[in-house]
């Protein structure tokens, strides 16, 4: 949280999504998963770690039902905004590093770009939470964890219609892109006369290098959690879960 929080201040204090500022499209880009990561961070803290440690809920019923919607709601509209934020960064690396026309990359285009994104991410966050027959995602205290609320004899189609496909979209076009990249950068380097351009050029592929890096980890992470349940490593230990301490 606290190191969010100071790339958040940092990126308003200094100004730098000013309309003059070259990079103010990268950064405007680069602010929406931070915010919503703070968000899922604070939801964790505040609400999830409470009831880990309680092994209860915070609000008695009928109200924790309505709370849990929200919070759950919440966290999955997060995680599908920070995953579309790999494809709109790979898509402005693109156009600034490999078409070399950082001009498109308008404040006003930049600025509609991120409002589709989160406009993209409640669409896709209340098809899997309401729209869909099966199955939306909650918070379990009793596994520390999300898991899927799933209905006996129905198939999981938010998973496989919805947040598998666009969890693989989130990590193959940013994959593509940045294999593009490296591909050009590899058969031959730019040649620029300015030391001002060639300063804005090493500055463009070390952003780039950073956000490459970030996909990947994304990629690691959701391939993680989608593979490992499946594989039984040891037999269940006592007070793996929560609900063993009590």
């Amino acid at each position: 949280i606290l190191l969010n929080v100071m790339a958040i201040h940092a990126i308003f204090s200094r100004g730098i999504l000013k309309k003059y500022q070259f990079q103010s499209s990268m950064y405007i880009l680069y602010l929406q998963p931070l915010l919503t990561d703070l968000l899922s961070l604070l939801i964790f803290i505040c609400y999830s770690a409470p009831m880990v440690m309680t092994q209860n809920y915070l609000f008695r019923y009928p109200m924790h039902i309505t709370i849990s919607i929200v919070m759950d709601s919440l966290n999955n509209y997060c995680w599908f905004n920070s995953s579309l934020s790999h494809i709109s960064l790979a898509l402005n690396r693109f156009v600034a590093t490999i078409l070399f026309r950082s001009n498109l990359l308008t404040f006003n285009v930049t600025a509609s770009l991120a409002a589709f994104q989160h406009l993209l991410a409640i669409s896709m966050m209340a098809v899997s939470q309401f729209g869909l027959p099966c199955c939306r995602i909650e918070f379990d205290y009793s596994i520390y964890s999300y898991r899927d609320a799933m209905i006996p004899g129905r198939i999981n189609t938010a998973w496989f219609y919805l947040k598998l496909p666009a969890q693989i979209a989130c990590s193959a076009i940013p994959f593509i892109i940045y294999c593009i990249f490296t591909v050009r950068s590899t058969k031959g380097r730019l040649v620029l006369k300015s030391e001002v351009l060639r300063k804005r050029r090493r500055q463009e592929l070390k952003f780039t290098a950073q956000f490459a890096g970030l996909a990947a980890l994304y990629t690691a992470t959701w391939t993680a959690f989608f593979l490992f349940p499946a594989i039984k490593f040891t037999p269940r230990i006592p007070g793996c879960m929560g609900k063993d301490f009590y």
